[in-house]
């Protein structure tokens, strides 16, 4: 397997979450970041854990020339601008094998069908870095129920529920550059378990494909379980989110990066 070398925009919080994440992802080196107050800790971070030597850019389109994938790690409201200096680093010769978008999408349904479009533009190969539907208590819990959604039918009600002990940032508490709140902060790892947990036996799509705003999500789901997904969220959320404790679990997605991109 071939070492996939890694560019990050973004040098706040989550980037340093990552970071630790990449100590545990085989073939991937930190390869570059662009420049940003926090880039030189973040580097330093890097060099630390042995997972790369990353070089600070001046700009985006400098990286992607030296860089195999991106990774979009910078604030909410940064989404749709950072992807259109990618989609022209592209079209002006980078060589990118994909990019990764950290959740949530955007701040709007708009935005992600956006980030969509301009992946598409370019023929990007994309992950939506969502990592709780990877998580092995999950994964493990529904091939145990498998067998019995056989004989007695799919699962009807899912629970979930998220804390951590953020924010993080100050841009965070203002709804115009965070978009959702706590909805779309936590709430979307409760809408994707919920989805992916609801879903019958056997309609996932496990094929090496994606699309960025559904990932690894991607799945051919029935009007059936959206249903259900719908009812299981008005009657409330279930799973705790310990994650910020267990870092096996949220590496999970993360290491799933080379299938997700086909390299």
């Amino acid at each position: 397997m071939s070492t996939l070398r890694l560019g990050v925009v973004g040098a706040g919080f989550i980037t340093r979450f990552q970071t630790l994440a990449m100590k545990q992802v085989r073939g991937m080196e930190f390869a570059g970041i662009t420049q940003h107050r926090g880039s030189a800790a973040v580097v330093k971070l890097a060099k630390d854990l042995g997972v790369g030597e990353p070089r600070i850019y001046p700009s985006l389109g400098e990286m992607a020339k030296n860089v195999d994938c991106i990774a979009i790690y910078s604030p909410n409201f940064s989404r749709i601008p950072v992807m259109e200096e990618i989609v022209a680093a592209v079209k002006a010769g980078a060589k990118l094998k994909g990019v990764i978008c950290e959740k949530p999408l955007g701040r709007t349904v708009a935005e992600a069908r956006r980030l969509v479009e301009l992946a598409q533009s370019v023929s990007l190969r994309t992950a939506y870095f969502e990592n709780q539907i990877f998580m092995k208590p999950l994964r493990a819990q529904l091939a145990q129920l498998e067998a019995v959604q056989k004989t007695m039918g799919p699962l009807s009600l899912a629970r979930s529920a998220e804390e951590h002990g953020g924010p993080h940032e100050p841009w965070f508490w203002d709804p115009t550059r965070q978009g959702g709140g706590v909805l779309g902060d936590m709430g979307c790892h409760s809408i994707a378990v919920g989805w992916y947990s609801l879903t019958p036996a056997g309609k996932f799509r496990r094929d090496r494909s994606s699309q960025m705003g559904t990932t690894v999500l991607e799945r051919q789901a029935s009007a059936r379980a959206r249903r259900r997904l719908l009812q299981a969220s008005r009657r409330g959320l279930c799973h705790r989110d310990h994650h910020l404790q267990k870092p096996r679990d949220w590496t999970e997605s993360e290491g799933a990066v080379h299938e997700l991109l086909d390299v």
